[in-house]
């Protein structure tokens, strides 16, 4: 019986999904000519893709990298089985609800190398997504500073990046904190059940370490200047995506754009936001003066090569990295997972 509710359920949501995905392309339907948007597709210069799928490739390598400088005051891996797990993450991330791919990262790792899965959580959830928040912020701001977008809220970027400044003057602090052994015992956490306290006891130190790039210097620096590196690198991609199809903007147009795009994609609400990406940025690009048919070719040029990029790259990564199943959702660890000495004085800088 509840494995029957659970179908429902899935079939539901999947159902769900695909009525917003129809709705949203009907409304991209609507708000363009399609003839144009073919008539863009079929006279693009292509020959600007290759460059420009291999700066959206680069940016996913700088992303690897920057979540090899965040664990490196307490594990030494290796960069490109982190390159690897990161696609297949982004894989996954196209077909399941609300990022849920992201879970790979830390499962992953978990079990190939013995690491903690709440130090591993930490990089992914807390500082990357406060690195990214930032960059991409700054990025926005200055793009908006610089074009003249009419009805655009800038407030909401302020407001965002407020907030961000807020979360970051709040880590900081947090990630120099020190529990010593049975912290639990001597504060309020004591009054829940054992289970649930000694769980606690373990996972919330581990997850502090993994803030630990907020509490060196030049770590720290390094993530910051490599979020923004990765960021400009697919602002690139842009440009050169542009030129295939005959646009011209100014550098912070595209900047705006490459942001507006990773906004719509950071929360998906179709698989892989089929629709929702392309009318979102089809109504940017008319904004910013783009014809209609050009804008709409674009949006739907580039999701096409957004998604073909992550799936080849995915498929290719589980298969070199031998993932299946049981890789990805069991938490039992595996007896061959290598361990590693997660102590800051013996792992050093990987950066």
């Amino acid at each position: 019986m509840l494995r029957f509710l659970e179908l429902r359920l899935v079939q539901r949501r999947l159902l769900t999904r695909a009525a917003i995905t129809v709705a949203l392309l009907a409304l991209l339907a609507w708000r363009i000519d399609f003839s144009e948007a073919g008539r863009a597709l079929r006279d693009a210069d292509y020959v600007f893709i290759i460059p420009a799928l291999a700066c959206f490739g680069f940016a996913k390598l700088l992303v690897a990298l920057r979540w090899r400088v965040m664990m490196s005051t307490f594990a030494r891996l290796p960069l490109m089985p982190l390159f690897g797990i990161l696609c297949v993450s982004n894989l996954a991330n196209n077909v399941l609800p609300a990022r849920l791919g992201d879970l790979i990262r830390v499962q992953v790792p978990a079990q190939r190398f013995g690491m903690s899965r709440a130090r591993l959580a930490a990089t992914v959830f807390a500082t990357e997504s406060l690195l990214d928040g930032i960059a991409l912020g700054g990025l926005g701001l200055i793009g908006l500073a610089l074009i003249d977008l009419q009805g655009f809220p800038r407030e909401v970027f302020w407001g965002i990046l407020g907030l961000l400044a807020g979360c970051l003057v709040a880590v900081i602090p947090l990630s120099h904190l020190k529990l010593e052994g049975g912290w639990t015992e001597r504060s309020a956490v004591q009054r829940l059940p054992d289970r649930v306290r000694l769980a606690l006891e373990e996972a919330v130190p581990a997850f502090l370490d993994g803030l630990a790039v907020f509490r060196h210097g030049r770590l720290g620096a390094q993530a910051i200047a490599l979020s923004f590196a990765l960021w400009l690198l697919e602002v690139a991609m842009f440009v050169l995506l542009g030129l295939a199809f005959g646009i011209h903007l100014s550098m912070p147009a595209w900047m705006v754009i490459m942001v507006a795009a990773n906004l719509i994609t950071a929360v998906p609400i179709t698989p892989s936001n089929i629709g929702a990406y392309e009318v979102a940025i089809t109504e940017l690009l008319k904004a910013l003066g783009v014809d209609a048919g050009a804008a709409a070719g674009f949006a739907i040029a580039a999701h096409v090569f957004n998604i073909f990029w992550i799936s080849a790259a995915g498929f290719v990564a589980m298969w070199s990295l031998g993932l299946g199943l049981d890789d990805v959702f069991s938490f039992r660890a595996k007896d061959q997972a290598r361990a590693f000495d997660e102590t800051p004085e013996t792992a050093g800088a990987a950066g």
